[in-house]
């Protein structure tokens, strides 16, 4: 499904009586993970129970950031990716909502019967293991279910998903993306890990050591850039898919101090700066470390490229 073909609100739309039976969950789904995934096929099997309408109520901004002003935002997906995300699962009708204080003090119950109920007019909610919403987390399974009962609206909690004994969680993620461990993200996100990014003027060290490279600055502040070191990857530029090596890190052979995103792209060797790009990445090669000398560095890269076209290939 395409961006095109789904409903995108900016608040809770009133349902004049054009929305039939909406089937509704919430929550803030940075990763869209496969946990989040089980809990989209839960409600869109419950949507077309109800010959419904299946909604998700999410955030453009990660609630942290209003419930604890200044904590640090890292997000796995921009907003633009968790739509898609969305999208391409089927969603319909998303909600993406601002998170405001205002928004923070709701109590379950007003979020509830004020928004959900009185808005929407929600005929079902689909909630995860540990999901609550409302004011202090109040609005829990247990919440949820007396609620139902005097409301007569459906409650479906999604178990938990695991892979590998652990629980699918964005904190799980997070902390693989911060080891570099880019296996491990793909099976816990159900697909690849990418940035994208603009290009941007660099120092051209790469050119003259014979293997020019791409400067990308991310497009979000926010995106999490996985752990230092070297990765195989794909580039997907105007409009084509390239194999390359993408470097993350500090370039300490030459004493560098600002860390730099540098992507090696195969078979292309255009003038592309300013220009917009995508790196898909496929699995980390090596740490980033210090050479003895730019000669021994560039005998590593070259070990680098055999062993990226190795992983791209596999």
């Amino acid at each position: 499904m395409s961006c095109e073909s789904i409903r995108l609100y900016h608040e809770i739309p009133e349902n004049d009586g054009s929305i039939i039976n909406p089937v509704v969950t919430i929550g803030n789904f940075d990763g869209v993970h496969t946990g989040h995934r089980k809990i989209i096929e839960t409600l869109l099997l419950k949507s077309r129970e109800h010959s419904g309408e299946p909604f998700v109520i999410t955030f453009r901004n990660h609630p942290r950031t209003v419930i604890h002003p200044g904590s640090v935002c890292r997000m796995i997906t921009t907003v633009e990716e968790k739509q898609q995300a969305l999208a391409e699962l089927g969603v319909r009708n998303i909600v993406m909502l601002e998170f405001t204080r205002e928004v923070a003090d709701l109590t379950a119950e007003e979020f509830y019967h004020e928004l959900l109920i009185g808005r929407l007019g929600a005929r079902e909610i689909v909630i995860g293991y540990d999901h609550a919403f409302g004011k202090n987390r109040e609005g829990n399974i247990d919440y949820l279910k007396n609620l139902a009962k005097r409301t007569g609206i459906l409650i479906t909690q999604v178990p938990v998903e695991a892979i590998e004994g652990s629980a699918v969680s964005s904190t799980l993620l997070r902390r693989e993306l911060d080891s570099g461990n880019m296996e491990r993200v793909e099976k816990l996100l159900g697909r690849k890990y990418s940035i994208s990014g603009r290009v941007i003027k660099g120092d051209g060290r790469g050119r003259q050591l014979g293997y020019p490279t791409a400067n990308v600055k991310p497009s979000s502040p926010d995106k999490i850039i996985p752990a230092v070191g070297v990765y195989a990857v794909s580039v997907n530029i105007r409009g084509k898919e390239y194999g390359g090596m993408l470097n993350i890190g500090f370039n300490p052979t030459f004493n560098g101090t600002a860390m730099s995103i540098e992507v090696n792209i195969f078979g292309f060797n255009e003038d592309i700066y300013g220009e917009e790009l995508s790196l898909i990445f496929h699995g980390k090669i090596r740490d980033e470390r210090k050479f003895e000398s730019a000669d021994a560095l560039v005998k590593q890269i070259e070990s680098d490229r055999a062993e990226a076209a190795k992983i791209l290939h596999a």
